[in-house]
């Protein structure tokens, strides 16, 4: 899929291209975009990483109360509490979710650029991620909505067929953001906001680096280690009392 976006900078050119890049920075399939806030009109070179900049308990409460649709509040609450990348949200079916073990089974996702659902490009991808109680409020929400069809989980209102890519979202997106008043960033910052959220309330990012899709924690580390909290005060003297005491031992 890489090479294809790449092609398309050729046929299509740069606006295009930023598109897929960012598309393929969302999929895990590069680490950093290089056209990352660049136009034409700047000189300067492109910032080396694409800024993970999540949103606040405040500003979530007000996008989910200026959502117009009740359609649109359960794909970001669900969004906000599950880290899913956009483009598996709207690959994402009915029959992915396990009701009795509580995960979803994410295993297609389809972007802008693709025609259809597609299977992921990683195996790290593929992955089962825990319901959380807020995703399981949505998602009993949505099944009143769209359960009866039996396919796609998240429908867009306007039209009640499944979201073509991740494109509409965004422009859905746009206008609630706009009439909550919160600062735009793209929809993306859910998957970051739900990755800060979790790491700074203590989650291991072993278990982050599982729900999220990564191979390791590595990435975990890279992007979200400010949200990682700092050992507490008595870290190590566990070690201390342990081993210390046997080392003064042998001395004596």
């Amino acid at each position: 899929r890489l090479y294809y976006r790449l092609w398309l900078f050729a046929v299509h050119g740069l606006p295009h291209e930023k598109q897929s890049l960012r598309d393929a920075l969302d999929d895990d399939l590069i680490e950093t975009n290089p056209l990352h806030d660049w136009t034409y009109s700047r000189k300067e070179a492109p910032k080396p990483t694409d800024d993970v900049d999540p949103f606040s308990i405040e500003e979530q409460e007000a996008i989910l109360k200026y959502c117009k649709h009740p359609q649109h509040e359960n794909l970001i609450r669900f969004a906000l509490w599950t880290g899913l990348r956009t483009s598996e949200l709207v690959a994402l079916l009915w029959g992915d979710i396990d009701w009795i073990r509580g995960v979803i089974k994410v295993q297609r996702g389809r972007t802008q650029v693709a025609k259809e659902a597609e299977e992921p490009k990683t195996r790290r991808s593929t992955r089962e991620v825990k319901i959380l109680s807020p995703a399981m409020e949505a998602l009993k929400n949505q099944k009143n909505l769209t359960y009866l069809e039996g396919k796609e989980i998240f429908l867009n209102p306007h039209t009640n067929n499944p979201w073509g890519g991740d494109q509409p979202i965004r422009s859905a997106w746009e206008t609630v953001l706009k009439r909550a008043g919160v600062r735009y960033r793209r929809p993306y910052q859910t998957r970051h906001t739900y990755a800060s959220m979790m790491l700074s309330s203590g989650e291991s990012p072993i278990w982050v680096a599982s729900q999220m899709g990564h191979a390791d924690t590595a990435m975990i580390y890279r992007n979200y280690g400010r949200w990682i909290p700092d050992a507490s005060p008595d870290a190590g003297n566990k070690a201390v009392e342990i081993f210390g005491k046997k080392a003064k031992k042998k001395a004596a």
